[in-house]
């Protein structure tokens, strides 16, 4: 059901738990279903329902990493904003950083430094610094989210063959699916 929102919504009508996993796929909640399968409103959808930003499936990986792991800027924007912990680890020690590196998406490199460079700003200013984000985190953040709702095109992966030649067709995305059913 991955961005399908009228069947979303009619499941959590019908009792369908929020952040209930599906056992068949190494407990994966609809969040992460909806991250991997890079619907953006899915994603919201779900967190306005009360969905847990932070939950993570058996193989320590949650909503973040899938976003990271399948170039979903939009995703991860969207997520940090919503406080996922960039610094969880899965179960091979990597955060969602060490993800985004390894698979060379630089937008969300950024967004990740960026956003743990704010962090660290906060922490560092203490009682005397100011109050909440950085400007310049919030206008990146901003801009990030603006081009997401608006023209999610243009933050989509596109991959080159090697030889020079033209664009290849964009790499197919699995979808999720709510299930009721707790692991």
């Amino acid at each position: 059901m991955s961005g399908d929102l009228v069947a979303m919504a009619a499941a959590l009508a019908q009792g369908a738990e929020v952040n209930g996993c599906v056992c068949e796929e190494e407990g994966r909640t609809a969040l992460i279903g909806a991250a991997v399968g890079g619907s953006l409103l899915a994603c919201e959808f779900l967190l306005l329902n009360g969905a847990n930003v932070n939950h993570r499936d058996q193989r320590g990986r949650g909503a973040l990493h899938a976003a990271a792991t399948a170039g979903h800027t939009g995703q991860v924007c969207l997520l940090l904003k919503r406080g996922a912990n960039q610094y969880a680890a899965d179960e091979k020690g990597q955060d969602p950083l060490a993800i985004a590196v390894e698979t060379a998406h630089a937008d969300i490199v950024t967004l990740l430094r960026m956003a743990r460079m704010n962090e660290e700003m906060r922490d560092s200013e203490g009682v005397f610094g100011a109050v909440g984000d950085d400007e310049t985190f919030q206008d990146i953040f901003r801009d990030f989210s603006d081009m997401a709702s608006h023209d999610p095109e243009r933050l989509s992966r596109r991959q080159f063959s090697r030889g020079g030649g033209g664009e290849e067709e964009e790499e197919e995305e699995e979808g999720g699916q709510m299930n009721s059913q707790q692991c």
